[in-house]
């Protein structure tokens, strides 16, 4: 039985998969996600692995990584996987989930995606290609002109 929140993050998990054109998921998830499997196999995937938590010897690396809310973390286990093992996350917290705290992740360069209070869920992601967006300053034209550097001292 597809309950709302799987619907919801059936739904989200497929707008990303299709805009980002991921071909390799990670799911951590300790919850029986038969339907999820089932419903990612209709997409171009290449690989789908899912894995019950986030380890410290975990080395899959993933286009994509989609922690549930069923899975037990923190934000420790977060940093893992966003420094070592993928460029794209999104973090699914259920309002149960008292592990991890919502200002942990914006911390952590994540934004909050969607949030819906019936059902007591939030989500957050993180995607390295549009965190840091290249700024019109931070160029040689600008403050830092390296032509300069020897002329100049400070």
């Amino acid at each position: 039985m597809i309950t709302a929140q799987n619907k919801l993050i059936e739904d989200f998990l497929a707008d990303v998969v299709d805009g980002e054109e991921c071909n390799s998921i990670s799911l951590i998830t300790s919850q029986d996600s038969s339907n999820l499997v089932k419903f990612l196999s209709k997409k171009k995937l290449d690989q789908l692995y899912i894995q019950p938590f986030v380890d410290n010897n975990l080395s899959i690396q993933s286009d994509l990584y989609a922690v549930l809310d069923d899975a037990k973390f923190n934000i420790s286990d977060i940093g893992i996987i966003k420094n070592l093992l993928s460029q794209k996350i999104i973090v699914f917290i259920s309002n149960k989930n008292k592990s991890i705290d919502n200002s942990d992740l914006l911390k952590l360069g994540f934004q909050k995606e969607f949030e819906n209070k019936k059902l007591g869920l939030c989500i957050f992601a993180y995607n390295l290609k549009t965190y840091n967006n290249k700024r019109d300053w931070n160029n040689p034209k600008g403050w830092a002109n390296p032509e300069n550097f020897d002329k100049f001292r400070w």
